[in-house]
């Protein structure tokens, strides 16, 4: 069984994705955005989501 600090990075890790899928989602959906800043913003989103991530994984191992 998962602790429930773990369970509760997983839970909060999720939400993070969930709120960059929706972000993806309107990068590649708005046609005002030019295709080639959408890529430079879909880096921009791995890079902050990794960091989110380890971040949340820090705070658990911390406590």
């Amino acid at each position: 069984m998962t602790p429930p600090p773990m369970t509760a990075a997983f839970d909060s890790i999720a939400q993070i994705e969930h709120i960059v899928r929706k972000f993806r989602e309107l990068i590649d959906t708005d046609a005002s955005i030019p295709s080639e800043l959408r890529g430079m913003l879909h880096a921009t989103l791995d890079h902050h989501l990794i960091a989110a991530k380890k971040r949340v994984l820090n705070v658990v191992r911390t406590q």
